[in-house]
């Protein structure tokens, strides 16, 4: 049974998913939208969510530790759109996301909260947001699932809008 960190990351993560994918019914028709010149469309913000081709979020994890942190590093802005990926469809895109949540969920649910306090990381580009870059596992999955899928549910809510959709419910 997940511990008491676990079931709140899933809470919200589950949440912020709900955010992501309301945002996204309907959208098939408009994955090369974008809602001003210039703006990252549909495909790009799902391709970045996806992270770099082979982004192995589970292989991440397991990096974490309570001695020697390893060094993360995270590049802000790319939308890591591939030839493989232009092809893909809306459904495909969010299968492949729904994919790494419930990996990262099966890796985290067995893990005690010490764990998830004690194992950390160094990320250098958290350091402008969080004061620090030793990074909880705990907080990397908080900051990538939830305060970053809610951030660009909102990217792709202005799509919506630009594109003529009701807002998402």
């Amino acid at each position: 049974m997940p511990g008491k960190i676990v079931s709140e990351l899933k809470t919200k993560t589950d949440a912020a998913w709900a955010n992501l994918t309301r945002q996204l019914q309907g959208m098939e028709p408009y994955l090369e939208r974008s809602d001003a010149p210039g703006e990252w469309t549909t495909r790009q913000v799902l391709c970045h969510l996806l992270f770099e081709p082979g982004w192995d979020p589970v292989a991440k994890l397991k990096t974490f530790s309570e001695r020697d942190l390893p060094l993360v590093e995270l590049e802000a802005g790319k939308t890591y759109v591939t030839d493989e990926r232009k092809k893909m469809t809306l459904t495909q895109l969010v299968d492949a996301l729904d994919d790494q949540h419930r990996r990262v969920f099966a890796y985290l649910n067995p893990l005690s909260d010490a764990d998830l306090q004690q194992r950390k990381a160094r990320i250098p580009f958290f350091k402008q947001f969080m004061g620090t870059d030793e990074i909880p596992m705990a907080r990397y999955v908080g900051a990538l699932f939830d305060f970053h899928w809610n951030d660009h549910a909102g990217q792709l809510a202005k799509i919506r809008k630009a594109a003529g959709l009701p807002a998402a419910t």
